[in-house]
């Protein structure tokens, strides 16, 4: 196949690859919301994920003219033509993406890269790390008014923040054939990345002690997420603003706010459709703890008032619909 060819094939079939790859992002995003939630997806992936498709001249620098891989088919044997990122902040944040990864039923799935096994297979090394995919579909699909052939491929790849930085400034010199790698050059990277492994742990255990101090709100903020889900029909989308509600209210909704918040709910059945409706335009009302909010407003409404930590105009709707006056 000349690159005339090549390229004119590319030109072809390049738009059901960015369908597959948009399609790839959004099944794993899918797949870990409930299992970070309440934390919001848009949060616990630091840099939105976006299909990625190979551009013409890398394309073609890849298929023809790399002495390091010998393609006999370089077109059906290149599986980054399309790719997605996931970029975590914590090693343990990536093993909840590579599961979404490796239980999905919409594809079959290697992995090229485990940066974990390589670690331990060199444990004296400090190299670029990060876990690589390629993911195949399984049968052919039209996804967004693409015909998505079978096996067609799509390369994930899964990373820490940290991870991502030393990648983004070093892959493209150290990687490269094109550069000249020099002992201080190597030397400097191995200790940036002995540096990243470090903080990484000093991170993981931080985490732990965070996660330990605000245990009790969490474990409520995920259960307030479940049963918003079951009452209000929708995912809850939780920001920093849940985190300020949670803290607010949790206080006065006593030690069995759960069982409180599903007695009220199910006495108040009206109060999940007003949730649905307001939480089409606020942010507000798609925040878990607003489930406890209504309770609380609803028995104690001074006491919410004053207990509310945004602006009293924030609050009124609430009142309104419970058909109370607000305080003062």
């Amino acid at each position: 196949m000349t690159e005339e060819e090549f390229l004119e094939r590319w030109n072809r079939e390049r738009p059901m690859y960015e369908a597959w790859g948009q399609f790839v992002a959004s099944r794993i995003t899918e797949a870990i919301r409930p299992v970070v939630a309440p934390v919001s997806t848009s949060i616990f992936v630091r840099i939105p994920p976006k299909a990625r498709v190979k551009s013409d001249g890398s394309f073609l620098t890849k298929a023809f003219y790399r002495k390091e891989k010998s393609y006999t088919e370089p077109f059906e044997q290149i599986t980054d033509k399309v790719g997605v990122r996931f970029v975590v902040l914590l090693p343990t944040d990536m093993q909840i993406v590579c599961a979404a990864i490796e239980q999905s039923t919409d594809w079959e799935w290697s992995k090229d890269r485990d940066y974990e096994e390589e670690r331990d297979q060199a444990p004296y090394e400090f190299r670029y790390q990060s876990d690589h995919y390629i993911v195949r579909n399984r049968e052919e699909k039209p996804i967004l008014e693409q015909t998505i052939a079978r096996g067609t491929p799509c390369e994930v790849q899964v990373r820490t923040l940290l991870q991502h930085a030393h990648s983004e400034l070093t892959h493209d010199t150290i990687y490269k054939p094109s550069v000249i790698q020099t002992p201080a050059m190597l030397r400097a990277a191995a200790k940036s990345m002995a540096l990243i492994e470090a903080t990484s742990d000093y991170f993981e255990e931080l985490t732990k002690i965070i996660r330990e101090a605000v245990g009790p709100n969490r474990t409520l903020s995920e259960e307030l997420a479940k049963l918003y889900v079951e009452l209000v029909g929708d995912s809850p989308d939780a920001t920093k603003a849940e985190g300020r509600l949670n803290d607010a209210f949790a206080p006065l909704a006593g030690a069995e706010a759960i069982t409180a918040v599903r007695k009220f709910m199910s006495d108040n059945a009206f109060v999940a459709e007003r949730i649905k409706e307001r939480a089409r335009g606020k942010l507000l009302f798609r925040q878990p703890s607003i489930l406890m909010v209504y309770m609380i407003a609803s028995a104690k409404p001074t006491e919410a008032a004053t207990a509310w930590p945004f602006t009293p105009d924030e609050m009124k709707p609430i009142y309104t619909d419970l058909g109370q006056a607000s305080p003062g």
